[in-house]
């Protein structure tokens, strides 16, 4: 058992990395430049990665490492200015990414059911060409505990300042595997 001394030794180093956390800076492109690029939402709950480029070409692409599955939810949320909807999750992190160019998401869920069975969905790719300007949200979409694949959706202003959303076109289907 510690003595009163070291507990309070090991209490205050312990509170003292708490902040120490807290105060730490992220290293998220914060610069956006709307002529040369667009940004991206990606909802936490999933291991998620934005490869710049269409990772199923066989060539190595630069990735970002988006979402960490459900610890993702443990992080503070990494914002760049992408307007808010009314469905959004309060658990998400935001990237400025190349307009133009093919972004592939990757998307990986599995859980362990109440009975000890692993559940999965995925690895999944989903590549679509974002727009100079505009900003996206990404998720993998279930309905009634079904996966339903990847979703991206690109976001629309409205006079109000109100931010709707729309699916993205795709260049490819939202189930698609890589080999």
């Amino acid at each position: 058992m510690l003595s009163s001394a070291r507990l309070k030794i090991a209490i205050a180093l312990l509170f003292a990395m708490t902040l120490a956390g807290c105060a730490t800076s992220s290293s998220v492109q914060t610069e956006f430049d709307p002529a040369t690029q667009a940004r991206i939402r990606v909802f936490h709950g999933t291991a998620a990665y934005l490869y710049l480029g269409d990772v199923c070409d066989g060539n190595t692409h630069p990735v970002i490492h988006a979402a960490a599955g459900g610890f993702s939810y443990f992080e503070r949320n990494k914002k760049i200015g992408v307007p808010a909807t009314d469905d959004m999750p309060f658990s998400y992190h935001e990237y400025a990414i190349p307009a133009n160019e093919p972004l592939t998401v990757k998307m990986y869920w599995q859980a362990q059911n109440a009975s000890g069975t692993w559940e999965r969905c995925g690895p999944l790719y989903t590549t679509f060409t974002p727009n100079a300007g505009q900003n996206y949200d990404t998720f993998m979409q279930f309905h009634r505990g079904v996966c339903q694949g990847v979703k991206v959706r690109k976001l629309v202003m409205h006079a109000d300042d109100k931010a709707t959303t729309i699916a993205a076109p795709l260049n490819g289907l939202p189930f698609r595997h890589c080999n």
